[in-house]
């Protein structure tokens, strides 16, 4: 079975016969080959080129930067302005408060400030005009 599987790859049409016409830099015969020193030349810097750009990129690769960097966040003390608009329409006002919390996780209980408050009817009707929520 192996003579058989070599001379399938061997034969006239074969995998190697195909194989070789993929072949993208096909040989010339030995008698019209010419060595010359430019040749010589262009191939030992063509070497040295490819060996040195390896070399290069190889110890770049295997070389571990390490970047120590320190920067204060400057805008964690700023404020965010939230608009919101929301109906209670079965609770009394003096139970609603807002509680907060940062990305710090610092809690702000019972805000206050800049909270408007509005009465509404069973029905969901406005009563009074809205009244700023005071300390």
């Amino acid at each position: 079975a192996a003579r058989e599987a070599r001379h399938w790859v061997d034969m006239e049409g074969g995998f190697l016969s195909r194989l070789r016409r993929f072949d993208a830099y096909p040989k010339t015969m030995q008698d019209y080959q010419v060595r010359t020193i430019g040749g010589a030349i262009v191939s030992i810097c063509g070497i040295l080129l490819m060996a040195t750009l390896f070399i290069g990129e190889l110890s770049l690769y295997l070389t571990t930067t390490t970047q120590h960097e320190m920067s204060v966040d400057t805008t964690r003390g700023e404020q965010l302005l939230i608009n919101m608009n929301i109906t209670f329409p079965s609770m009394p006002c003096a139970v609603i408060s807002l509680d907060t919390m940062d990305i710090s996780g610092e809690q702000h209980l019972d805000v206050r400030h800049d909270i408007y408050k509005q009465r509404l009817s069973p029905s969901g009707k406005p009563i009074a005009a809205a009244e700023r929520d005071h300390d």
